[in-house]
């Protein structure tokens, strides 16, 4: 019989505030609603674990991406979170802790609201991609991996824990797109908000240090950049973390509601680490994208590719390895949505053969967004990064994934006990 438990964690916090919230602890408690469900001990040790966000539409990809967790070895505690009951079916919580025998799946809305941390206006604008930094800050999970579930590994991610990146910062963030825009992080009124931001942010009583000012971690800073970070992948340790999670706290429910325009939920993690003077990793390597087949990338323009976003492992190693895809096109077989059916162009529809992939880079600048090769493509497009084939071994792995997401969608459940090892 499933445990139910409601769990007490850190305490609300704003810059010019004290906390509103008792301070966090170990209690659990019993109550009528269901915030947290597990079908396992729940005293088993919380050092290392996954985060994941879904609603029902997501079970599919989420689930699929659990079951691929598990056959590259990765046997962590899982958290599932969502926002709200209606958000997660009764249907499609059974369905995941049926499958798999180390899941929580966790209503943060319900919790929060329930116990006065927020109000249930505020939580009801955490259904969309703000509910990640949301459950980040709420999971009692020491080391975090966040992953959004359209994303395809090529091997356990939990390598990452033990690259040297992450265990000087207990951090590993990745590049998003460099995409050139004068609004979000860059205001339209001749002035940079990040900059804004660090100059107003007044954390212990001092102004941020000029070292951390003056970072080179980021182009949106110095007004190159829409946007720095992807949060396809997010890899934290909390226990490390300082002020970062309480600062996190002040960003999602606080300042991205300030009328002026402000940050996106892929770059509230690495602003909320350099407001509160926290060490971080970026990988050194810029994102890459993998080729569009049905955009005939590779026929067309093969210096060019313009499919999904990919990640290299963030390690100096003489040979390339990939870590990740964040491919919802490599899966889902109307990734643009239904309702853009025969209007969207074709390097956003569905993926079926990639054969390469960007070559690894050392992060830089994007291509001026005035340049004519730029304005020829897609802003999804690296244009003129070149191509390498993909891994041997992504054909397989990507099938497999696709064998789980298809067994799901037909609830054909009998079929994921296997792992499909192909040659």
């Amino acid at each position: 019989m499933a445990i139910l438990l409601l769990m007490v964690f850190s305490s609300v916090f704003s810059p010019s505030e004290s906390p509103s919230v008792p301070s966090s602890n170990s209690k659990t408690h019993k109550q009528n609603k269901l915030p947290i469900v597990t079908a396992f001990d729940a005293s088993d040790a919380r050092d290392k674990g996954i985060v994941m966000c879904m609603n029902n539409a997501a079970v599919p990809l989420g689930l699929s991406l659990i079951r691929e967790l598990r056959c590259l070895g990765n046997q962590e505690l899982i958290q599932v979170y969502h926002c709200f009951q209606d958000e997660l079916s009764d249907k499609s919580r059974e369905l995941m802790l049926h499958t798999d025998a180390r899941l929580e799946v966790i209503d943060v809305c319900t919790d929060f609201v329930d116990r006065g941390v927020i109000k249930h206006e505020m939580a009801s604008k955490f259904r969309d991609g703000w509910l990640n930094s949301l459950a980040l800050y709420h999971t009692n999970i020491n080391e975090v991996l966040l992953l959004n579930v359209e994303t395809i590994f090529q091997r356990d991610p939990a390598i990452l824990r033990d690259t040297d990146g992450y265990q000087r910062t207990g951090t590993t963030f990745f590049h998003g797109r460099d995409v050139w825009n004068i609004e979000w992080l860059n205001s339209s009124k001749n002035m940079s908000y990040l900059k804004k931001l660090h100059a107003e942010f007044n954390f212990t009583g001092s102004k941020l240090s000029d070292r951390i000012v003056r970072t080179e971690l980021s182009y949106a800073y110095n007004n190159e950049s829409l946007h720095t970070q992807t949060s396809s992948m997010v890899a934290v340790n909390k226990a490390r973390s300082g002020q970062a999670m309480k600062t996190l706290f002040w960003l999602i429910t606080k300042q991205r509601f300030e009328p002026e325009p402000s940050f996106d939920g892929h770059n509230v993690y690495w602003i909320a680490y350099t407001l509160a003077k926290q060490e971080l990793f970026f990988s050194p390597y810029g994102p890459s994208v993998i080729d569009s087949s049905r955009n005939d990338d590779m026929k067309n323009h093969p210096n060019t590719l313009c499919g999904s976003l990919a990640q290299y492992m963030p390690v100096s190693n003489d040979v390339p390895e990939l870590l990740y895809v964040d491919g919802k096109a490599l899966l889902d077989p109307f990734p643009e949505g239904l309702q853009n059916r025969g209007k969207a162009f074709a390097h956003v529809l569905y993926n079926p053969t990639p054969t390469h992939i960007t070559p690894r880079r050392n992060n830089q600048a994007y291509l001026d967004s005035s340049s004519s090769s730029a304005k020829t493509f897609p802003i999804e497009c690296l244009v003129g990064y070149g191509a390498t084939p993909l891994p041997i071994d992504f054909a397989s792995q990507l099938l497999r994934r696709r064998m789980f997401y298809l067994e799901i969608q037909m609830n054909v459940l009998t079929a994921m006990d296997s792992c499909y090892e192909f040659d």
